[in-house]
């Protein structure tokens, strides 16, 4: 196209230098110094023919700008492309490398989880020693004093009856109290109170010789206590036949056993539990 026009005007302008040139007079010398229409319509169209060259120079300047413009633009976006795939890739990586540092986290937990339940049972039960006999200081034998047989015997039996009545007869409580699970294993004795002052977890009822057993009050403000944290509050002396939820109530299947060791109520058989709305 560009072609075209540039032979179009050369086209025109050799017909302006062709019309110029014939229209020049040959009659008188005073003839040939006034222009003619020819002369004027000469200077025009190489004007026009000028500017057309002019204009179509401009025209070719920018196109070629233009074209350097888009190669330009062409070579930026290939490089902003290659930075922006080098961008996408390092996201890929860190990505990946994230997804695999959550797997080692909840391996590690899963782990330790493990450990943690094996420890539980593999620990053995507590058993209290019995508190050695104390040693009496030995006793200097003296020599009994003759005194009537009938004396002794009265002296002796009035002694007996003295000493049963003024020894204490010590009656367990009716029932105790604990709000957890303080030690591993069972209730620390200096843990347990008769009378509440504040919500109470476990009922625990005395029934011999170092004997009780225990179950899960029915006050509803201890069991929202012990809801609040199934874990800290239950899990170490009863066994779910259901899951715990925030706002349910316990309901007790069978109470569990306990063994007086020491300064501890020992459990050696949990509670059974179940949970309804």
């Amino acid at each position: 196209m560009m072609q075209r026009i540039k032979k179009s005007w050369l086209l025109v302008l050799s017909l302006t230098v062709s019309i110029a040139t014939q229209a020049q007079p040959v009659t008188t010398t005073e003839a040939s110094s006034k222009p003619t229409f020819y002369t004027y319509l000469a200077l025009v169209l190489a004007l026009l023919a000028l500017i057309g060259l002019i204009l179509l120079w401009l025209r070719n300047q920018a196109g070629w700008e233009k074209i350097n413009a888009e190669r330009r633009s062409a070579v930026g976006n290939s490089d902003g492309m290659r930075e922006l795939s080098g961008r996408v890739s390092a996201l890929e990586q860190a990505n990946k490398a994230f997804v695999k540092t959550i797997r080692d986290l909840e391996n590690q937990v899963a782990k330790l989880r493990e450990q943690q339940a094996d420890n539980r049972k593999a620990a053995p039960a507590y058993v209290a020693q019995p508190a050695p006999e104390p040693q009496l200081p030995p006793v200097e034998q003296r020599p009994a004093a003759r005194v009537p047989e009938p004396v002794v015997q009265k002296s002796v039996a009035s002694q007996a009856a003295q000493s049963q009545r003024s020894m204490p007869v010590n009656t367990p409580p009716a029932k105790l109290y604990a709000r957890t699970v303080d030690v591993p294993g069972g209730f620390s004795v200096s843990s347990l109170v008769e009378t509440p002052n504040r919500p109470m977890v476990f009922v625990i009822t005395p029934t011999g010789a170092g004997q009780a057993t225990f179950r899960v009050t029915d006050d509803p403000e201890a069991q929202r206590l012990a809801l609040s944290d199934p874990y800290s509050y239950l899990s170490d002396a009863c066994n779910y036949q259901s899951r715990p939820e925030v706002n349910s109530r316990i309901h007790m299947i069978s109470e569990g056993k306990l063994q007086l060791q020491g300064e501890k109520w020992h459990i050696i058989e949990k509670a059974e539990i179940s949970f309804y709305a």
